[in-house]
């Protein structure tokens, strides 16, 4: 009777095992869940499409993805464990720190699985609007991204570059992408923020309906690039990534997906042989998703790869 009771248990650690992955694996009690970002952000499109890839791969996972302000409340929810895998945006890593002595949790807890893809920093703006350039938003209504987001701090370091980081400089507003687009359109908002992959489904349905401009941000990138960090770089959103605009020069920063080390190490290995087997079925679903590459994925700065992830790249290194 014993021996056909663990006979079982190596059965259902095993089931839906793919060559050459087959690795035992332990399964957290009650699952895991994915901390993505707003509604229609590409972050909640990116877990769900890993929802979907681990549903085959790791099918005695349950996985549950949910939605948050963004990287800053993502990093928050992971020092606590209340998540268990998260997206952020670089410039957010350095909260890492901060965030895990504020939830009592042990120094180290936050890893990383994969650079995943860049970021575009946006500021749109309706395409009859007189605004041009981050000076004309100064007295403007302007959303600087839900509290708690990558968002938010961008838009305060990209204000603070073009003069206007004073509190009264703007009218400041906390929404989400989809809130933003959704007020600019009511005329209750002259521009939002936003940093995300291209495209962001809330902003090409936006731009579907509307006109709309992304203003240029070209002329600040050197700047985030020397006080905050080399990840800020200059990027280009290219023409027809949303219905009507053209190249626009702005900044672009990484993007990570980060594990819990509370993870069984056989658990993340199979995760990331699963984001890297299953690119071309993500990218269907997220765009950003086509630019995966295992040469920049271990790219994570600050933040160290999880060891089940830094076995995995071991694994597949020529």
């Amino acid at each position: 009777m014993v021996a056909l009771a663990i006979a079982a248990v190596g059965m259902v650690a095993l089931r839906g095992c793919r060559e050459p992955v087959c690795d035992p694996v332990h399964y957290p009690p009650g699952g895991i869940r994915i901390s993505t970002g707003g509604v229609d952000g590409v972050y909640e499109a990116y877990g769900q499409a890993l929802e979907d890839v681990f549903h085959d791969e790791l099918p005695d996972l349950t996985v549950h993805v949910d939605n948050s302000s963004g990287s800053v409340d993502n990093l928050g929810r992971l020092a606590a464990g209340r998540a268990d895998l998260a997206f952020i945006s670089a410039d957010t890593a350095f909260k890492v720190p901060t965030l895990e002595q504020q939830a009592g949790a042990p120094a180290g807890r936050i890893r990383a699985i994969a650079r995943v893809y860049d970021e575009y920093v946006q500021v749109v703006v309706r395409r009859d609007s007189t605004l041009q350039a981050l000076s004309d938003l100064r007295g403007k209504r302007v959303s600087m991204g839900s509290e708690g987001s990558s968002v938010e701090i961008t838009a305060q370091r990209l204000l603070d570059a073009a003069g206007m980081g004073n509190e009264k400089d703007i009218l400041r507003r906390s929404y989400s992408v989809k809130e933003s687009a959704r007020q600019l359109a009511n005329g209750t908002l002259d521009a939002f923020f936003w940093v995300g992959g291209l495209p962001t489904e809330a902003v090409a349905e936006l731009a579907s309906a509307l006109p709309i401009r992304l203003l240029p941000l070209e002329q600040y990138v050197e700047t985030l690039h020397r006080q905050y960090g080399s990840f800020y770089q200059l990027a280009t959103v290219p023409a027809g990534t949303y219905a009507g605009v053209g190249d626009t020069r702005t900044a672009a920063v990484p993007s990570y997906l980060l594990a819990s080390l509370r993870l069984d190490d056989d658990l993340v290995f199979r995760m990331t042989s699963s984001l890297f087997t299953h690119r071309q079925r993500i990218s269907e679903a997220v765009p950003s998703g086509r630019v995966l590459d295992v040469r920049s994925a271990i790219s994570t700065a600050s933040i160290p790869l999880h060891p089940g992830a830094m076995r995995y790249y071991r694994s597949v290194k020529p």
